[in-house]
C-alpha cells in the first residue's frame, strides 16, 4: 500500500542509496534502448515524491515516474549478495485482505528469478529493485508538468506546494456533489495528494467525523479540524515509519498498536472501548471507524 508518507520515506531511502553513485546496469522489460543507454553511466540527480508518485531525475536528463498503486514495493540489496544469487525477494503473501496474520508463502530464493521484478537498478555496491509496480514511465522531459501529476491537489508533505486555501477551494468545488462522502473525497488526489485508505480512516477518527457524512454537510468546525489534522497526521506518519498512533509507556509494539482504527475491526476503541467497525460497501475502499466517537 503506497500512501504519501510511505512514498516519501521510500524516496529518502532511494536517494541515500543511489545519490552520487554511477548506474552500471538497469534492467526493465520494454525499456527503450536509447533511454537505457542514456541512464547507464549517469547518477541519480534527485528523487521527489508528489502525493503517491515518485519522480526520479538522472544526471543524463532522463526522468522516471513511478506509482506503486496497491501492489508495488521497492527493496534494496547488497551487490555482492545479488551477484551470488543470495539476495532473497520479499515473501509472497496470501490474497486474503485485511487479515492480521496473512499467510506468508516464500517460493523463490533468488531475487533475480522472481517474476514480480519490474525494474532493477545496479550500482557498484548496491541493487535497487521494484516489485509489481504497474507504472514505470521513462521520459526525456519532466512528468511534473503533465498529467496526472499536474492535476494533483496540494501535497501536505511538500512545503513548496502545500496550500491550505487551495484545499478549501477544491473541497468547496466537490461539496456541490451532494452524495459525495467525506471518506471518498479524502481519497480524491485532485483535492489533496497523498491520502490513502489508511490515513483516510485515521484522519476522520481524529477529527471525530462520521465517514459516511457527505462533504456538503460538514460544518465549519469539522472543516477546520480536517485542515489542521490532515498535515499533522501525514507528517507524523512520515516521521514514524507509517505509524499513526503513539505508543504508550510499556505498551508492546505490534500491528494492533500501530494505528487508531485502521485494520482494527472488532477491537476496542482506544478512547471509548467501543468495538471498531469496518465497512466495505458504502465507500469506495474499506473504511474503519468507531461508531461511538464518530457518531
Amino acid at each position: 500500500m503506497s500512501e504519501g508518507p510511505e512514498v516519501k520515506i521510500i524516496a529518502d531511502k532511494i536517494l541515500c542509496l543511489l545519490q552520487g553513485k554511477r548506474i552500471e546496469q538497469i534492467i526493465s522489460k520494454n525499456l527503450d534502448s536509447h533511454i537505457k543507454n542514456k541512464i547507464l553511466g549517469s547518477e541519480l540527480e534527485y528523487i521527489k515524491a508528489f502525493g503517491k508518485n515518485l519522480v526520479f531525475k538522472f544526471s543524463s536528463g532522463i526522468f522516471l515516474r513511478n506509482h506503486m498503486m496497491m501492489w508495488g514495493k521497492w527493496r534494496f540489496y547488497e551487490r555482492s549478495k545479488y551477484d551470488k544469487g543470495l539476495a532473497k525477494p520479499p515473501p509472497r503473501r496470501s490474497k486474503k485482505k485485511y487479515s492480521n496474520s496473512p499467510k506468508i508463502i516464500r517460493k523463490e530464493q533468488d531475487v533475480r528469478r522472481d517474476s514480480r521484478v519490474r525494474l532493477t537498478i545496479i550500482t557498484h555496491d548496491a541493487v535497487l529493485i521494484e516489485f509489481n509496480g504497474p507504472i514505470l514511465q521513462f521520459s526525456t522531459d519532466s512528468p511534473v508538468g503533465k498529467e496526472p501529476i499536474k492535476s494533483l491537489g496540494p501535497d501536505c508533505l511538500n512545503d513548496e506546494i502545500f496550500n491550505v486555501e487551495e484545499i478549501k477551494q477544491r473541497l468547496l468545488i466537490y461539496s456541490k456533489r451532494k452524495e459525495l462522502l467525506i471518506s471518498d473525497a479524502l481519497l480524491n488526489q485532485k483535492i489533496i495528494a497523498g491520502i490513502g485508505n489508511k490515513y483516510k480512516s485515521e484522519i476522520l477518527f481524529v477529527c471525530k467525523i462520521n465517514p459516511f457524512k457527505e462533504i456538503s454537510q460538514l460544518n465549519l468546525i469539522q472543516q477546520n479540524s480536517l485542515f489542521k489534522e490532515i498535515p499533522k497526521l501525514l507528517k507524523y506518519g512520515y516521521e514514524n515509519a507509517g505509524r499513526t498512533r503513539q505508543l504508550l509507556i510499556g505498551e508492546p509494539n505490534s500491528s494492533n498498536t500501530r494505528h487508531l482504527v485502521f485494520r482494527r475491526a472488532g477491537k476496542e476503541c482506544w478512547i471509548c472501548k467501543t468495538k471498531i467497525k469496518s465497512e466495505k460497501k458504502l465507500t469506495k475502499r474499506p473504511t474503519f471507524w468507531c461508531p461511538y466517537c464518530q457518531k
